[in-house]
């Protein structure tokens, strides 16, 4: 344990702290319960759902496991009540030091009925958590129960990493870029997409449980499908064309890093494909900084896409009209990126302001999870992609646009999928960090 994990970590409870009197102001609570929540069983099953704490109670302390709770009071440290069953049936480990315990007051207890000895009488109180029922048990109203202008000015701040958070963040980045390494190695080497899926997990050191999001390990023409999701244990037929979109966690905190590869041996024009989105990729990573509209940043990949359309023949028009007829959004029907932290796709992203209120998207762009500017400590994903979507395909043929198309073309690309290549960017005050782009190479090198 280094001397300034402890600090940064001093630093961030003391943002926290701040935030927490902001949302607490103009409220008529003194202090927020944060529950990490309960163990849940499948429905008509004794067998228990994979567990994973709240994110507003990730972002106080890296606990892992059901139940655990922080009290916190502005202007106090936080009090961390750790459950730790005595249990014959699973193991409970040890707490091992961690830069984290020497800033909170930590009780331990042995199981639920615990905590609200621990706690103490508690009034002017609200819980931030997933189980109603477990506050009433610590005397907690239901009126206090997930307040929604408190839990606004949380998601809010939620979007600004403090330093503790991003050297999280870069640990998981890291970790993500190993596993990316090894998968492609695995690809190349000919191994089907289960196969690739489990050098990715022993290469991050992982448990699929671990990961942030479920991994998408796709060949050929299951590129197509955005968040494909059934690993096959043959080894395809399909064209040699590989996507990874996948990430790793540290105490929390997520990455989420996409490359496509392909053989030597590929179709031509979906090699051009490929350069040619890792460029428009690289560019658009470029345009974040404090300010910037991230709608902004939609608008330049649909013109991006637009370009390589036309370049690869696919679109017989002008780049220009390719993108005022809609043809871009038959082949990026996704936003361009979200934010990312606690969460895979972390909250707030069209958040209006702390009170709350919601920026919807553009009509033209119904998926785009982030539509308020940017602002440094914003650590956002930059994701444009480019498929050969059947039921989207479908749907444009029905269209009069159908005849800027090259469909024998289309046709001859579909087998590959498609293109996504995603990295993870820091704003700041003088411009981007890509904090993805130096640890994994994408098709033209670092």
């Amino acid at each position: 344990m280094r001397a300034d994990e402890k600090s940064l970590y001093g630093r961030h409870l003391d943002f926290l702290d701040r935030v927490l009197a902001e949302a607490l102001a103009s409220s008529s609570f003194e202090a927020v319960l944060f529950h990490a929540g309960r163990d849940a069983n499948y429905f008509a099953d004794d067998q228990t759902i994979p567990f994973r704490a709240t994110p507003h109670f990730r972002r106080y302390v890296p606990l892992t496991g059901p139940d655990h709770s922080v009290l916190a009071r502005p202007g106090h440290r936080p009090r961390v009540i750790r459950v730790a069953p005595k249990d014959f049936w699973y193991e409970t480990l040890p707490l091992e030091p961690s830069y984290w315990q020497d800033h909170v007051d930590l009780v331990e207890v042995d199981d639920v009925a615990g905590i609200k000895e621990a706690l103490g009488p508690q009034t002017r109180v609200a819980y931030v958590g997933p189980s109603a029922e477990f506050a009433a048990t610590l005397g907690i109203a239901d009126t206090a129960v997930q307040p929604q202008p408190l839990l606004s000015i949380l998601d809010w701040h939620r979007a600004t990493k403090t330093e503790h958070e991003l050297r999280l963040i870069e640990i998981a980045c890291r970790r993500g870029a190993d596993g990316h390494r090894v998968a492609r190695k695995a690809f190349e080497s000919g191994g089907s997409e289960r196969q690739i899926h489990w050098a990715y997990l022993e290469a991050t050191g992982h448990l699929e449980a671990e990961l942030p999001f479920e991994a998408i390990v796709a060949r050929g023409s299951k590129i197509a499908i955005l968040h494909y999701q059934n690993k096959r244990n043959d080894v395809s037929r399909e064209p040699m064309s590989f996507m990874l979109d996948a990430g790793a966690s540290c105490d929390g905190y997520a990455s989420d890093i996409t490359r496509t590869w392909f053989a030597e041996d590929s179709d031509a024009i979906y090699a051009v494909l490929v350069r040619g989105m890792d460029e428009l990729q690289r560019s658009l990573a470029a345009m974040v900084e404090p300010g910037r509209d991230y709608v902004s940043i939609q608008r330049e990949a649909h013109a991006g896409v637009a370009r390589l359309l036309v370049e690869a023949g696919i679109a017989r028009t002008s780049p220009e009209d390719a993108w005022a007829r809609g043809l871009t959004r038959t082949f990026l029907p996704h936003g361009v990126g979200h934010h990312l932290g606690i969460q895979v796709h972390d909250v707030g992203g069209r958040q209006a302001g702390p009170a709350g209120g919601q920026v919807p998207p553009p009509p033209e762009f119904p998926a785009l999870r982030t539509t308020r500017a940017l602002e440094a400590g914003h650590v956002v994903t930059i994701e444009p992609g480019l498929y050969f979507a059947p039921v989207l395909l479908d749907s444009l043929r029905a269209k009069p646009e159908s005849s800027l198309i090259d469909w024998r073309l289309v046709e001859r690309l579909a087998p590959w999928g498609g293109v996504r290549i995603e990295d993870d960017v820091l704003c700041t005050e003088n411009g981007p960090r890509d904090l993805t782009r130096a640890l994994i190479a994408g098709p033209r090198g670092m």
